[in-house]
C-alpha cells in the first residue's frame, strides 16, 4: 500500500511517502528549488520521493492533502452570516478549495501516470496524526497549535494505538500564532519564519509587558481568545502570496496593538530596551496559553504523555518548560512540526484512520530526505576547482577522528553526511560544527558564514548518554526542539552555545539512532573532555545545502575551514 502525502498551495510545501504504513522519504520543496519556505505545489518534492523509493507514479494508491476546504464550511458560513468573519475570507477560501482540486492535475503534469485515490484531510488532523503516530507510545494526548489552517488554530485528542479522537479545538478569529506573527512583524520582523528570531530575543527583555499583550489574547475555560480589533485577519482576511515561491504574509496587527505597544519599529531600526521587553512578554505570554491549552488536553485524556505538532510547537523554549508546568512526564515533539509535516501527517491518517491499518513505525530519526554515494561527492568535487585544497578519502572512523580534531582546533567544519533531514532543523546531517568551548566562535561563525543577528544562539548536538550530566531536566531531544537550562556549573565551559540565560536549545545524540555523528562527537568529547559539538545548518542565506555541488559551493564561497563530504575530508592550506 503507497501513499503519498503533500503539504500544497501553502508554505513549507513538502511531501512524505509511506510504504505499506512506513514513512521510506520525506522532503520539503525548499531544499530542491532553492526557494527558502517555498510555497505552492511540491512537484521536486513529489518526484524525489518517488525516486528515492524506486516507485512508479501508477504504483501510488492513495494521495493525501493536509487540507480539507469543506472542513467546518458550518461554521465558515455561520461566521460570515453574523459577522465574525470577512466576506474576504470566504472568497480567498473559496480560491484554496479551487486550488486544492487541482492537486491531481498538478500532481499528473509533475509524475506523469498517478491513478491513486485522493483524500483531503483536515489540516489540524494532519499535524494531530504526523505527532501521535510519529511517536514512540502506544497512546498520548496529542496537541495541535499554529496559525491557522481549514478555520482552526488549536486541536487536541487522544491517540490510542490506531486512531486519534479529537477531544476539543479553537476555531477562528482565536489564534495564539496570529498573536506571535503579529508581534513579529511589530517589532520589526517581516518574514515569513521570523518568529525563531523573537524567541532568541527574548531572554534579553524583561517580561513587564505581559499585561498589555493579554489584552489581545487570553485564557478561557475552554482554550484562548482573542480581541478582534487587535488583528486585521478578523476584519479583512488573512493573505499568504508567493509569486516569486516564498511566502509573505499580510500585516496581521492594526492601530489597536500600536496604540497598546506604541508605533512598531522599522526593520532597520535599531533594537531598544523596549523591544527586547515586547519580545519577553510574548514569550511569557505563549507559554502561559501552551501550559494552559496542555492543562486542558491532559484533563480530557488523563495521559502522562505529551505528543505536539504545528508551528507553535517550534516554540522550543515553552516545550522545555512543559514539564515543569502541566501534568506530562514526557514530551515527544515531531521533527517537521510545521505545515511541512503535514505532507507525513496527511499520508499518516489515511492509512489509519481512513483505511483502518496498524502502526506499523515511529519517526525515530528525520533523515528521510536525498542520500548521496561516494561517487556523487567525488563526481561533484570533479566540477569545481580544488586548487588551495588537500583532499583525503577516509574511512568512517579516521574521518570522525580527523573532523574531531579540526573541530578541536577551532576550525569551522561543513560535514555532509548520510539522507538529509526533514524538518527546519540541521541535525548532523547537513550541519556547520564547531567548538562550543570558545567563546568568540559565535562571532566567527555571523562574521565567516552565517550573517544573524547577534543576539540569536547557536545550538549544541551532545550525546544522549551525557546530556543529564551538562543540562537540568534533562529529556530525549534528538530534533533539537527543546530549550533547557545548561548547569550552572558547566555553562562557562561551553559560552557558544550557552544562551545570555543560561539555557541551551539542545540536540540529543544516541548511538543508535545517529551511528556516525554520535562517533563524531565521541571523538570530540575523547579529545577534549566535552561531549558536545556546536550544531548550525549547513547553508548561508539559502535553505539548508541538499545536493554535494550545493555543500561545496557553500563551502567554496565562505570561510569554512574544512569540508567533510560523505568519506572525503576537504581542507584549505
Amino acid at each position: 500500500m503507497i501513499i503519498l502525502g503533500l503539504n500544497a498551495f501553502h508554505a513549507d510545501a513538502a511531501a512524505a511517502l509511506l510504504v505499506d504504513g512506513q514513512l521510506v522519504a520525506a522532503v520539503e520543496e525548499e531544499r530542491l528549488s532553492r526557494v527558502k519556505h517555498a510555497a505552492g505545489f511540491p512537484s521536486l518534492a513529489a518526484r524525489r520521493c518517488l525516486e528515492m523509493a524506486g516507485i512508479l507514479p501508477s504504483q501510488i494508491d492513495h494521495v493525501a492533502i493536509s487540507r480539507d476546504p469543506g472542513a467546518n464550511a458550518v461554521r465558515k458560513l455561520g461566521a460570515v452570516l453574523t459577522g465574525r468573519a470577512p466576506a474576504s475570507m470566504v472568497l480567498g477560501r473559496l480560491r484554496n478549495a479551487a486550488a486544492i482540486s487541482t492537486v491531481k492535475d498538478h500532481l499528473q503534469l509533475a509524475l506523469g501516470d498517478v491513478r491513486a485515490q485522493f483524500h483531503d484531510i483536515e489540516h489540524h488532523r494532519a499535524h494531530l496524526a504526523s505527532a501521535f503516530f510519529s511517536s514512540p507510545w502506544p497512546d498520548a494526548a496529542v496537541l495541535s497549535l499554529d496559525g491557522f489552517g481549514d478555520f482552526v488554530s488549536t486541536m487536541w485528542g487522544f491517540g490510542h494505538h490506531d486512531t486519534v479522537d479529537v477531544r476539543g479545538a479553537v476555531r477562528f478569529p482565536h489564534s495564539l500564532g496570529v498573536l506571535y506573527t503579529a508581534v513579529t512583524q511589530w517589532l520589526g520582523f517581516p518574514h515569513y519564519g521570523d518568529e525563531g528570531k523573537v524567541m532568541g530575543l527574548a531572554p534579553y527583555g524583561e517580561r513587564r509587558l505581559v499585561s498589555r499583550l493579554r489584552k489581545a489574547l487570553w485564557p478561557t475555560v475552554d482554550g484562548f481568545q482573542l480581541d478582534p480589533t487587535f488583528f486585521s485577519h478578523a476584519t479583512t482576511g488573512l493573505s499568504m502570496t508567493w509569486e516569486s515561491g516564498s511566502p509573505r504574509i499580510s500585516t496581521l496587527y492594526t492601530s489597536r496593538l500600536t496604540e497598546e505597544l506604541g508605533a512598531a519599529r522599522s526593520p532597520d531600526a535599531p533594537l531598544l530596551a523596549y523591544h527586547l521587553d515586547v519580545a519577553a512578554s510574548l514569550q511569557a505570554l505563549t507559554e502561559e496559553i501552551v501550559f494552559h491549552v496542555a492543562r486542558l488536553a491532559h484533563r480530557a485524556t488523563g495521559s502522562s504523555r505529551l505528543c505536539l505538532a504545528g508551528g507553535v510547537a517550534l516554540n522550543s523554549v515553552a516545550n522545555g518548560k512543559l514539564r515543569a508546568h502541566t501534568p506530562f512526564d514526557e514530551i515527544f515533539v515531531q521533527p517537521a512540526a510545521g505545515d511541512n509535516g503535514t505532507a507525513l501527517g496527511a499520508a499518516q491518517w489515511v492509512a489509519h484512520a481512513v483505511l483502518g491499518h496498524k502502526r506499523r513505525m515511529q519517526v525515530t530519526t528525520p533523515a528521510w530526505g536525498p542520500a548521496f554515494t561516494s561517487a556523487d561527492c567525488k563526481a561533484a568535487l570533479a566540477r569545481v576547482d580544488i586548487s588551495g585544497l588537500r583532499v583525503t578519502e577516509l574511512d568512517e572512523e579516521a574521518l570522525c577522528a580527523r573532523a574531531a580534531s579540526c573541530i578541536a582546533d577551532g576550525k569551522v567544519v561543513g560535514w555532509f553526511q548520510g539522507r538529509m533531514e526533514f524538518g527546519p532543523r540541521a541535525l548532523g546531517q547537513r550541519s556547520v560544527l564547531c567548538d562550543p568551548r570558545r567563546a568568540e566562535m559565535k562571532d566567527i561563525l555571523n562574521r565567516r558564514i552565517k550573517r544573524r543577528e547577534s543576539f540569536r544562539p547557536f545550538a549544541p548536538s551532545v550525546l544522549a548518554e551525557s546530556a543529564a550530566d551538562w543540562f537540568l531536566d534533562t529529556q530525549p531531544s534528538p530534533a533539537m526542539l527543546l530549550v533547557l537550562p545548561i548547569r550552572p556549573d558547566k555553562q562557562a565551559q561551553v559560552p557558544a552555545v550557552a544562551h545570555v540565560d543560561g539555557s541551551g536549545r539542545l540536540q540529543t545524540v544516541s548511538a543508535a539512532d545517529q551511528p556516525l555523528y554520535h562517533r563524531l562527537i565521541s571523538a570530540f568529547f575523547a579529545l577534549t573532555g566535552v561531549p558536545m559539538v556546536l550544531n548550525t545548518s549547513f547553508n548561508e542565506n539559502e535553505p539548508i545545502v541538499c545536493t554535494p555541488d550545493e555543500a561545496l559551493a557553500c563551502f567554496l564561497r565562505t570561510d569554512m575551514d574544512a569540508l567533510f563530504l560523505g568519506p572525503l575530508a576537504l581542507e584549505r592550506v
